[in-house]
């Protein structure tokens, strides 16, 4: 469960002026000191799935770094994939400078786990770290992908361009604790 609000709390973390102002577009009743402790996963503060998923939607409204973490953890751990299917991405897409920026995130995480590991052992805050280097080259691969289906769809006639192709996994095999 933590990673689920670690990946909510990246997007909301970006959020131009931070967890305050998007509590306050969010028109909930709660106090900002509440809804850190929620984000936190605190014992005694849960986070909804409404409000959650209302604070993912603004992220993303906003285009804040990180904004589809949430969406793309929750499909993830339902056997598919996160697709963001949006027109604009046409436009812009570049899978040449994505690769650029990728190239350099995987630099990052290979640094960081060089680091860590140098004494042997890998500490929480370590960790932390890496997850978040690893985070920001999910990031980067997702923005590549999105950039190449972009490029592809580009080069398609507009009926080909609006088909939804879903992808069929088989569920986990679950072991018991």
């Amino acid at each position: 469960m933590s990673a689920l609000l670690d990946a909510l709390t990246r997007g909301i973390t970006n959020y131009l002026g931070g967890r305050k102002t998007l509590l306050a577009r969010l028109c909930v009743d709660k106090s900002d000191e509440v809804f850190r402790k929620e984000l936190q996963g605190s014992a005694h503060h849960k986070l909804g799935a409404v409000d959650a998923l209302a604070a993912a939607v603004a992220c993303c409204q906003a285009q804040t770094p990180h904004c589809y973490d949430y969406a793309s953890h929750i499909a993830e751990e339902c056997g598919g994939r996160f697709v963001l299917h949006d027109e604009a991405l046409i436009a812009c897409a570049d899978p040449v400078r994505r690769i650029t920026s990728l190239v350099r995130e995987t630099g990052d995480v290979t640094s960081v786990v060089i680091e860590a590991m140098s004494d042997g052992v890998v500490s929480d805050n370590e960790l932390a770290v890496i997850e978040r280097e690893i985070s920001e080259a999910e990031e980067a691969l997702r923005k590549l992908r999105r950039a190449a289906q972009a490029v592809n769809a580009a080069g398609k006639p507009r009926t080909e361009r609006d088909m939804v192709t879903l992808p069929v996994r088989s569920m986990r095999n679950e072991v018991p604790a």
